[in-house]
């Protein structure tokens, strides 16, 4: 079998590589072992996650009706029918995105297994046909993705991840009373504030000082101060050890400020350590003499790798673990090789929007005033209440701040960052002002619709 392109992995760093090209007249292959779109994402990551963070919302919302002068009763929080709805919204998503495959010329899904040869060739195992093929190809791309972190904590292996959560048709059939969750990347928060809203005791414990240590730390204090009035939130604590059994478990773990012990006690615990590259050991990388890190996979900005007909997009890079991020790689490996190379596109991971879906909702897009002034840049750093905006105030969220991190010789937008309401919304605005090269003078001639939260940026820059 001849193709002009092979794809190893459906999910965001491959497949809208495989449309673009495909749509393009190229022939593409594309190989993933669930035999559809979407990954992990789709499967068992950012989908089903924020189905149930939404399902969360919306019953936080009924208990504060009375704010709005409306009498809403809650019975039991409903994980049963979260859980149903939740695999709705994942069945939608699979079944469209079988009949983009179908409709698609030139694009052949395999569900299976494929590993480089050489260079230019592959094995790929096609598991409903009982096969394994030979395939050539032009250009391949390596989109394997990525796999929950782990640590070398004796016990770690008997607790939830995440696909007990939020697995396709296989999350759990009822919560724990109580939880402790190791991990305060934006998974463990995200998990901590949806499942506390459902009326879970949680634990949160972070190894590092604060939460979400690679944010704004002005920002994630006040997502903090605002979780904290429901979640116990434990930092600069290490986990050392996990015993017990479901109902029962114990985590023995040392505050690290002065190595004191401690004991914790909950129903379940959850491992939310993050996610690493995944790179299957048979992949074949080695034979063929392509680089590649416990780290990821390098590549330049165009994604090529060292082996310039190779390209790696998506988590398995390391460069930005996002699934957005993974699309944007993609499309441009995709451009890359439509252009014979020639296309100026470009990946720029600081740029990418970084958002927690916690409540309240946290954003990052761009440099923090603290990572420019270590590049010994000049910024300003100017700030704005959320809470004193209409929409704010209408929706009753008035806790939170936004920021604009300012280049001083030129009033170019450097960065954006903000904690509260619609937040998340925010950074699609926030990443078109840096990735166009916005100043603070261009933002401040914007109008944007009110009542909405978006008037937080343009009132922001008018400020200056």
């Amino acid at each position: 079998m001849n193709v002009d392109v092979a794809i190893i992995g459906a999910g965001g760093g491959g497949y809208p590589a495989a449309f673009r090209l495909a749509q393009s007249g190229r022939s593409v292959l594309m190989v993933d072992e669930k035999g559809n779109l979407g990954g992990n994402c789709l499967y068992e990551g950012c989908i089903p996650s924020k189905a149930v963070r939404q399902a969360t919302v919306v019953w936080h919302q009924a208990s504060q009706g009375q704010f709005m002068g409306l009498a809403l009763e809650r019975r039991g929080a409903p994980w049963r029918d979260i859980r149903a709805y939740k695999d709705g919204v994942q069945t939608r998503r699979y079944q469209q995105h079988a009949e983009e495959i179908r409709s698609t010329p030139h694009l052949t899904v395999i569900r299976g297994k494929a590993r480089l040869t050489d260079a230019t060739h592959l094995s790929v195992e096609d598991w409903d046909a009982g096969a394994t093929l030979t395939v050539e190809a032009r250009h391949i791309i390596l989109a394997t993705g990525s796999e929950a972190a782990t640590a070398p904590i004796p016990g770690l292996d008997r607790v939830w991840n995440h696909h007990q959560l939020f697995a396709w048709r296989d999350a759990v059939a009822e919560l724990p009373p109580s939880l402790i969750i190791l991990g305060g990347g934006y998974i463990g928060v995200e998990a901590a504030s949806m499942l506390s809203d459902l009326g879970v005791a949680v634990t949160l414990v972070e190894m590092a000082p604060s939460l979400l240590p690679t944010m704004d730390a002005e920002l994630v204090r006040l997502m903090t101060e605002a979780l904290a009035n429901r979640v116990t939130i434990l930092t600069g604590v290490q986990a050392e050890r996990i015993d017990g059994t479901p109902g029962a478990m114990v985590v023995t773990a040392r505050r690290l400020h002065d190595q004191s012990p401690m004991t914790l006690k909950a129903a379940q615990v959850l491992a939310a350590l993050g996610r690493k590259p995944f790179i299957p050991p048979d992949l074949g990388l080695d034979a063929i003499g392509l680089h590649y890190t416990p780290h990821g996979i390098p590549v330049d900005d165009h994604m090529r790798t060292n082996i310039p007909h190779i390209y790696a997009s998506g988590d398995v890079t390391g460069l930005s673990m996002l699934f957005h991020s993974a699309v944007r790689m993609s499309e441009i490996a995709a451009r890359t090789i439509l252009s014979h190379g020639q296309d100026p596109d470009h990946f720029v991971a600081e740029e990418m929007p970084t958002t927690v879906f916690s409540r309240p909702e946290l954003f990052s897009v761009g440099l923090t005033r603290a990572m420019a002034e270590a590049r010994g840049m000049k910024v300003e750093e100017v700030t704005r209440p959320m809470g004193v905006e209409a929409w704010a105030q209408i929706a009753g969220e008035l806790e939170g701040q936004l920021k604009l991190v300012i280049r001083r010789s030129d009033g170019r937008i450097l960065g954006i960052h903000g904690v509260g309401v619609s937040a998340v919304e925010l950074s699609a605005a926030a990443h078109m002002a840096i990735h166009l090269g916005l100043t603070a003078r261009e933002l401040a001639t914007m109008t944007f619709p009110h009542p909405t939260q978006f008037e937080a940026l343009d009132r922001l820059a008018r400020s200056i």
